[in-house]
């Protein structure tokens, strides 16, 4: 377990919002004493009351009407102060809570791109959601309580030793054992628990995305939530996790609530071997540590529930922590390239540090105006050069040019608008057809709009939408086909009229009447621009003026496809078995 607890982000958060936590305490503090101050007015009742136990007429009634009221007064006026206190602890928690969302999801914006492609939604969802809300519990009510059980048993403490050492002796012993016992159980393995308690809760958070995303297909093939093997091992494991520590806790919070319980077990006794000596007093100090104990033994559970509660939230801050610890991507200048070729000078990278070189020593030149091809087999590494020709992720050696610029050195704003990327799996917002294609040039009018749509080959589409550009997504049953939304992205890129386009694996989900269409689109959205084409789908980039073999992070062969197909390569294997894979055909002996 950590032996220091990680709060340090929580209050760096907090800001000029820690005048009202301070507040809070003061008022929790200061309601705890008055709270306390109250039952001295109840051992002095009953002191009364049992000085006069044999004249019970005598007693002076005005004596404990004013006992009465101050008893009253305080009790009202502790509970006031605490409610002052949840008041300030609340505004506080409310606005760090807030303020910690707002500081992830902006530093969430300034990671470069390929952060998410290792970072599942589930677990990023987890961390801006669940674990920027566990503070708001601890700061908005464990802090005051924490507050309380610190001071009641100080001040509790000094009553108690005022009034009769000895019985404060006897009533301390079972409290010492049960903080002993306190102690021996968060130094055991809470700390680590909670750590795999944390992993646990994202991998299932995470899994039950995948698995509500994969509900389509699963009802398909008539399968059932046992049948996801991640979300049913990741639920699985989290069951596991929690009973596993439960069950390891009986015996230590057992023997825990029953020493702070244990407290008139020695009270008992030793009042009653004092009250043989003693009489009266020891009976109205038994009556005031009686009438004190029921809360003093509430605020030790509140101790150890606050520290399992700390221990969450610093679990849940180191997490957080690590997230914002990681590099967000940085723009050293605003240089501006005149040219918009681009050149791969020495390029290598790694994923991480101790990881494998994914690129080795590549060198590229794809002149401007130029349709590029990277072909190869999965993992060989295009994708990841044309997300370093995007700067979704930085060269680990080497660096990549837009014209003769090193795209460190853009703006972010102008590389944004330097370079359009249309995805194998590109997305809609739920919101209008409009706004969707217009999502990269805000201040478009209907008509660019509808040249775009229609330059991308989505009449067809248009036809059928009730309310035209202004049909929302997703609204009223209206969704589209995978190769209608790749149609609309092209025609988002069209409008956006970028001079260096990326095309990944654009028609892998197409049909063959989609394909043809996005083929279509892609004459005018490539008209003049620098082109990466990335595909598996071999018709498709024939006719490019340069194709890269691309194999295990290096260049196995270049050249245009005529090139290629003469050298009888690698490339000229690969074409073979996609045209023998296109024309297969059930029965067909092989």
């Amino acid at each position: 377990m950590k032996k220091n607890i990680n709060l340090k982000l929580l209050f760096n958060t907090m800001g000029s919002y820690k005048v009202t936590l301070v507040l809070s305490v003061i008022f929790s503090a200061v309601s705890a004493v008055v709270n306390i101050y109250a039952f001295t007015f109840v051992y002095k009742a009953a002191n009364e009351i049992i000085m006069n136990i044999d004249n019970i007429g005598g007693l002076d009634a005005t004596i404990l009407q004013f006992y009465g009221k101050n008893i009253m007064f305080n009790v009202c006026g502790a509970f006031g102060l605490y409610g002052m206190s949840l008041l300030f602890s609340h505004i506080t928690a409310f606005n760090t809570a807030a303020k910690l969302k707002i500081k992830l999801i902006k530093h969430i914006g300034t990671l470069p791109n390929g952060f998410f492609d290792s970072n599942s939604s589930g677990a990023l969802r987890k961390l801006i959601e669940k674990n920027t809300d566990l503070p708001e519990t601890l700061i908005a009510h464990q802090i005051p309580n924490t507050t309380q059980s610190i001071v009641l048993p100080i001040v509790f403490a000094i009553f108690m030793f005022k009034y009769n050492a000895i019985m404060a002796v006897a009533c301390l012993i079972p409290v010492i054992i049960g903080f002993v016992l306190l102690m021996m159980i968060m130094a055991g393995n809470g700390g680590d628990f909670v750590k795999k308690y944390q992993q646990a809760s994202a991998d299932i958070s995470n899994a039950a995305v995948e698995y509500v995303r994969g509900i389509p297909v699963m009802k398909i093939f008539s399968q059932t939530a046992d049948s996801f093997k991640r979300y049913r091992d990741s639920s699985q494991s989290f069951i596991e996790y929690t009973k596993q520590f439960a069950m390891s806790m009986i015996t230590a919070d057992s023997s825990y609530n029953t020493a702070i319980n244990a407290i008139f077990f020695t009270l008992i006794p030793t009042a009653i071997i004092l009250g043989k000596k003693g009489g009266s007093p020891v009976i109205s100090s038994f009556v005031f540590f009686a009438s004190l104990i029921p809360m003093a033994v509430t605020m030790l559970k509140r101790i150890m529930s606050n520290s399992s509660e700390t221990i969450i939230v610093s679990e849940a801050m180191e997490r957080l922590e690590e997230l914002l610890s990681e590099k967000s991507m940085e723009y050293n200048d605003n240089k501006k390239p005149e040219t918009y070729g681009i050149t791969f000078d020495r390029v290598s990278f790694k994923y991480t540090e101790d990881g494998p070189t994914v690129i080795d020593n590549i060198n590229m030149v794809l002149p401007m105006g130029s349709v590029t091809a990277f072909v190869g087999m999965s993992g060989g590494g295009k994708s990841t050069l044309a997300a370093l020709a995007a700067r979704f992720r930085d060269c680990t050696e080497g660096r990549v040019l837009i014209g003769d610029v090193n795209i460190k050195d853009i703006s972010q704003n102008d590389l944004n608008n330097l370079i359009s990327v249309v995805f194998q799996e590109s997305a809609l917002l739920k919101t209008t057809l409009r706004e969707n294609v217009s999502l990269y040039k805000k201040d478009a009018s209907d008509e660019e709009i509808l040249r775009a749509l229609s330059l991308a080959q989505c009449n067809d589409i248009l036809e059928r939408l009730p309310d035209g550009i202004d049909t929302v997504y997703g609204a009223e049953g209206t969704y589209f086909s995978g190769g209608e939304v790749q149609r609309i992205a092209i025609a988002r890129a069209i409008l956006k009229d970028s001079p260096i386009i990326i095309l990944d694996e654009a028609t892998a989900f197409a049909d063959s009447e989609n394909e043809y269409l996005i083929r279509k689109a892609f004459k005018e959205l490539l008209k003049g621009k620098t082109v990466i084409m990335i595909a598996h789908r071999m018709s498709t980039i024939s006719d490019a003026d340069e194709i890269f073999v691309i194999e295990n992070g290096h260049i196995e062969e270049s050249g245009n496809h005529q090139t290629l197909m003469e050298k009888q390569g690698k490339y000229k294997t690969m074409v073979d078995e996609y045209n023998s894979a296109v024309n297969w055909k059930i029965g067909e002996v092989m």
